[in-house]
This record gives C-alpha cells, sequence and structure tokens, in this order.
C-alpha cells in the first residue's frame, strides 16, 4: 500500500485555552483508501480536519502527506499540495450558477483572482473555455448537468453538496477530507452521495478521509477506521474490526 498521497499525524495535540480538543493524535490515512473519523461529538474530529486542512497549528505534533512535512502550512497552500475539503455547512457563492461554482475551482490559479473579469468574460478567454468544459465534465459526473443554469441558492442542500463535490473534482484534489458529507440528506441522496463517493475512490483513485456519524454510511464507506474519544484515538484498526469493538459499541453507539 502506497502513501504517496497518504497523510501521518503524528502526536498531535490542540488546546484552547484549558480545555484540549485534541490529545497527543497519532493516525494514518493510508493512499487510495476511504478512511473514516468517528466519535461523540466534541470527541475533536472536525478540529483533527482544522489542523490538516490549515485552519489551525496545532501546539504540538506533526501532519505529513506525502512524505512532506505540512504543519502549520496556511490553508491555500495545503489546498494547492491537491488536499481539498467539504465542509458541513456547504459553502457555495449562492449568486452564481451552479456551473460558474465548478468553473471557478476548473481556473488555474493565475487566473482565480480574476473572477469578476472572467464572469464578465473579459480574462483569458481560452481558460474560460476550458474551465466550462471541465466544469460540465463533473457537473454531469455527479448527476447535475441540467442544473448546470441554475443559481446554486437555488438548489437543494443535497444538490449543493454535490456542487461542492464537483468543485474538489474540478479542482484536482488528491486527497478529500469530507465532513459529515451525509448529514441532513434524504435516504436516497445518501445513496447517491456514498456511491459518488466510492467511484472517485475507485475510478480516480482519490483518497478520502470523511468524518461521518452515519454508521452505515462508515460501515459501506470505510477501509479504516479511527475512533475518537475526548480528543484521543482510542481505537483503530480496519472497518469490521472497529465496528464490532464492545467499547465503541458501549462509547460511541450505546449499544
Amino acid at each position: 500500500m502506497t502513501m504517496s498521497n497518504g497523510l501521518i499525524l503524528n502526536n498531535i495535540s490542540k488546546r484552547f485555552g484549558d480545555f484540549w480538543a485534541l490529545r497527543d493524535v497519532r493516525a494514518s490515512v493510508p493512499s487510495g483508501k476511504i478512511t473514516a473519523f468517528i466519535g461523540p461529538n466534541g470527541a475533536g474530529k472536525t478540529t483533527l480536519f482544522h489542523v490538516i486542512a490549515g485552519t489551525l497549528r496545532p501546539d504540538t505534533g506533526s501532519v505529513k502527506f506525502g512524505g512532506s512535512d505540512i504543519t502549520g502550512l496556511p490553508p491555500y497552500a495545503v489546498a494547492q499540495l491537491g488536499i481539498g475539503r467539504q465542509f458541513q455547512d456547504v459553502r457555495l457563492f449562492g449568486g452564481l450558477s451552479v456551473l460558474e461554482n465548478v468553473m471557478i475551482a476548473a481556473m488555474p490559479a493565475s487566473v482565480q483572482w480574476a473572477c469578476g473579469a472572467w464572469l464578465k468574460r473579459n480574462g483569458n478567454k481560452e481558460a474560460v473555455r476550458q474551465a466550462e468544459v471541465e466544469a460540465l465534465r463533473w457537473l454531469e459526473y455527479v448527476g447535475l448537468a441540467d442544473k448546470r443554469g441554475c443559481l446554486a441558492r437555488e438548489l437543494s442542500f443535497g444538490q449543493q453538496k454535490l456542487v461542492s463535490l464537483a468543485r474538489l473534482f474540478a479542482r484536482g484534489s488528491r486527497f478529500l477530507l469530507l465532513d459529515e458529507p451525509t448529514a441532513g440528506l434524504s435516504h436516497q441522496m445518501v445513496a447517491q452521495i456514498t456511491s459518488l463517493i466510492h467511484r472517485a475512490v475507485n475510478e480516480q483513485g482519490l483518497t478520502v478521509a470523511l468524518v461521518e456519524h452515519n454508521m452505515s454510511v462508515v460501515a459501506d464507506l470505510a477501509f479504516w477506521i479511527h475512533f475518537l474519544h475526548e480528543g484521543r484515538v482510542a481505537f483503530s484498526g480496519e472497518n469490521g474490526h472497529v465496528m464490532g469493538n464492545h467499547s465503541v459499541r458501549d462509547i460511541y453507539m450505546g449499544l
């Protein structure tokens, strides 16, 4: 198993005042696999994703990606390495069309800063044309090509999550941080997004780390699971090993 696009967390700790959100977290996310971080609310899962993405700097410990130390890099630098993040509260440009939202992600970094220019079609026309082709390709991939002309704010919450995934694909992200990708969705949309994540890994060779409370989704998706409790990794292992562990079931599932 290669770690070329894998992640290693070594003794990560993060404190807010007197409260330790994370304590000596040691975990890995193997390349080309889906790894789930589960645990009760307040266990430190989202804080850990903030540390990986660069929005929080750990007080101790290191984050290594593809063999390089990325601890403390700013979010834009982490994104440039191919790490893309989907937030639980989907963050789209509500006043732009679905197609334009994905086009921004497909644009070269040197052009993205001139959003106003390309939206008026006065910028780099070839870059705009290529971004439009690429954006439409990924909208077709997630099943939203027919919504390309709609404003993003007009979509359902589930459809907005699909757009956010299309943006990650268009951006060329090879490592996805998905925070509650199925939260608040219908059973039909949960199945659609679960299938899409499977496809992304199997067809594109992506690496996925996800925070998820839906244990049916975790059981379906995850190869490896880290169970967090009170800021620590209390248990790690392959899917069936963790899901069948009595301590995990007692603490987290209340069974």
